[in-house]
């Protein structure tokens, strides 16, 4: 599938789903890769969607870039207070800032 095709077909239909969702509140994440690497996304994300939802539109986001999904996902569970501990990896940065630093951003 090209992206023409992708744009032109599957687009418009992830577009009324995603509007459906929205109008009933649920959550949705719908990705499509239309050619190796590329990625079409769609997502509806409420207030009220779960850890799971979140954490598949970053996956969806980052692609590639794990270290870009778990810097994301890592400040996400600071900010909303979520329980690191129980994780093997997410442990080792529970005591870091949720924010990125100014020597960060530089």
């Amino acid at each position: 599938m090209t992206e023409a095709e992708y744009d032109a077909e599957i687009a418009p239909l992830l577009m009324a789903a995603a509007k459906r969702c929205e109008e009933l509140g649920c959550p949705m994440v719908a990705v499509v890769e239309y050619e190796p690497g590329l990625r079409g996304e769609t997502r509806v994300l409420p207030s009220t969607e779960g850890l799971p939802m979140l954490m598949l539109a970053m996956v969806a986001h980052h692609g590639h870039n794990i270290d870009g999904l778990l810097i994301n996902l890592i400040r996400h569970c600071k900010r909303e207070g979520i329980d690191m501990s129980t994780s093997m990896f997410l442990s080792k940065f529970a005591a870091e800032p949720a924010e990125p630093t100014q020597k960060e951003l530089m």
